[in-house]
């Protein structure tokens, strides 16, 4: 019967019908309609999978495994990977799916959802990983970090915060040794202060950044497009959230009024 219908998808294409697909079913159908912030146990990858909250992790699972928005290129059989805002780990899942003997430093602020990146590296069994429990940031010593439960926790004051707690730092100077194939940096608007710090991005490869732009402070995109542009990356920009009339109706989420998916690499030759 497949053959058939093949045949026939082949027929309706040459005579310039359109052929409509079904829609592949939604993953982890027992996940919709789960309240916010409700732990749950998922498989992925095979391997027993916490989560913190069901909403982000769909969109998450959405944008890493199906978009592949962390996909890059690398010749190397063993990648250096820093992945910066790790969460619970569905990134670093993927990492190890698509490049298996890459060696992945992943950090996480907040300490609630640092013990599902912890437990759920574990429970896939996966080596070549270190794990950090600290906040990217542009300087040393303890800040006040704001969880917000999922993957939204950051250092940028939070009036809607589930709760607050003090972290220690690193800088990205500190996490960049020798050349990184790839720099993932999701922070929570802590990125352009972070990039315009660090001295060593030309030993990275390609990176991408989460920019947020909160709504009561100043805008700061330009500053972190020049420092990349200063380190000769050419970039490329995806909107994420944004009025879609932002001169007459302002939208805000949670604080935010603009976040943006920045994409970085050195340009070839």
């Amino acid at each position: 019967m497949s053959k058939i219908k093949d045949a026939a998808k082949g027929v309706a294409q040459r005579l310039g019908y359109t052929v409509e697909r079904a829609p592949p079913p939604p993953p982890y159908p027992e996940l919709v309609g789960v309240p916010r912030y409700v732990a749950r146990q998922v498989m992925l990858g095979g391997h027993p999978f916490h989560i913190t909250d069901a909403p982000s992790f769909l969109a998450s699972y959405r944008e890493i495994f199906v978009e592949e928005i962390y996909k890059f290129e690398t010749r190397s059989d063993t990648p250096v990977i820093i992945d910066c805002g790790a969460n619970t780990g569905v990134s670093v899942a993927y990492f190890k799916q698509a490049y298996p003997r890459a060696r992945i430093t992943a950090i996480e602020a907040d300490p609630r959802v640092f013990a599902a990146l912890k437990g759920n590296v574990e429970a896939g069994g996966h080596d070549g990983i270190t794990l950090v429990n600290k906040a990217v940031s542009d300087s040393s010593g303890p800040v006040t970090f704001y969880s917000e439960g999922a993957d939204a926790g950051r250092l940028h004051h939070n009036d809607t915060a589930t709760g607050q707690t003090r972290v220690e730092t690193v800088r990205l100077d500190d996490l960049i040794g020798e050349h990184v194939d790839f720099l993932k940096i999701d922070i929570e608007g802590a990125e352009t202060d972070v990039v315009r710090s660090c001295t060593r991005l030309d030993r990275v490869g390609q990176m991408f950044v989460e920019y947020h732009s909160f709504h009561d402070s100043e805008q700061v995109l330009a500053t972190l497009l020049d420092a990349l542009k200063a380190s000769g990356f050419r970039y490329y920009i995806h909107t994420q959230l944004c009025s879609p009339a932002p001169l007459s109706v302002e939208e805000v989420h949670m604080g935010m009024d603009l976040q943006l998916n920045i994409f970085a690499k050195r340009p070839r030759g």
